[in-house]
């Protein structure tokens, strides 16, 4: 059984075809061992993402169908007591640097992070205006930009390894990175890190990249609406961990998870449904600008 991999950067589109082999062929070793001449194909349509305002991320295609990213479903989510109180020490009172500037800095410097620890396993450069607008505003900022090099190098040149070679993450296990995928029925779409083989159990994982404090429910319900919008056997996910201001790093598996999977599930459908009518209009109509714009229209 051998994996192919289309995928063009511009129009986010993944195909997966898992192509039945020769028996000469299927005797050589493979990273991959699938269901023997099984015939599996998931297809990704062509999806444009745009961000509107006041709601978040949103794909959509030539057919007015749009699919709120998951992010988007899962800021939803009530905001935790404990961010609510570390903003209102954060508001750039007296010494304090505010907490807009401070998430800036972190999500800027995940995306960078992020994309020095994948684009190694890329087919091209992954290196996008995304990428490029959060080194342009790290390097607006000195004493960030600074900062951003030391993290990034303890990211990528020493817990990175780690993580690789702990979970057996390398060129002959890893599937794919930065993958597109939606789920029609639900309704939602988005990106995840990365789909590997796990050398040790065989086992196919679906991970993502986190630089943050710690791993949270929310990490786990965003894993586990990437599994249900694939149409591969997901044995596991994951979240690689790897956290700059207090230079540790962690794998936290769904292996080890305590609350059942279902119930992160339905909570996740909850607030897919809890998008409420006002809402999805405002999306259909920011997204239908941008659709008339694009091809010209009135």
């Amino acid at each position: 059984m051998a994996w192919r991999n289309i995928y063009n950067s511009l129009e986010p589109r993944v195909t997966y075809v898992a192509i039945s082999l020769s028996p000469a062929e299927r005797s050589k070793p493979s990273p991959l061992q699938i269901v023997p001449q099984a015939r599996f194909v998931a297809y990704m349509p062509d999806l444009k993402r745009q961000t509107v305002e006041g709601v978040g991320r949103v794909y959509f295609d030539d057919d007015g169908n749009y699919y709120p990213s998951v992010t988007t479903v899962l800021n939803e989510k009530e905001t935790p007591e404990a961010l609510i109180r570390w903003k209102e020490q954060n508001d750039g009172s007296g010494d304090s640097e505010h907490w807009r500037d401070i998430m800036n800095f972190k999500a800027n410097r995940g995306t960078l992070i992020h994309y020095h620890c994948l684009n190694e396993f890329a087919d091209g450069d992954m290196w996008s205006p995304d990428e490029a607008s959060s080194e342009e505003e790290l390097k607006m900022d000195l004493d960030q930009w600074d900062q951003y090099k030391e993290d990034l190098y303890w990211a990528r040149e020493q817990a990175w390894p780690l993580l690789k070679r702990t979970q057996g993450i390398n060129e002959d296990s890893v599937i794919d990175v930065e993958m597109f995928t939606y789920n029609q029925t639900v309704g939602y779409a988005g990106q995840f890190d990365m789909l590997y083989q796990d050398p040790a159990t065989e086992e196919t994982v679906l991970a993502d990249i986190k630089t943050s404090k710690g791993a949270y429910p929310k990490h786990r319900m965003q894993l586990l609406a990437y599994k249900n919008a694939v149409d591969v056997s997901i044995d596991r996910v994951e979240v690689l961990r790897m956290n700059p201001d207090y230079q540790e790093w962690e794998v936290h598996s769904s292996d080890n998870w305590q609350t059942p999977f279902v119930e992160y599930w339905d909570e996740f459908l909850e607030l897919r449904e809890s998008l409420n009518d006002e809402l999805i209009e405002e999306v259909r109509e920011q997204a239908g600008d941008r659709v008339e714009e694009e091809h010209g229209g009135g």
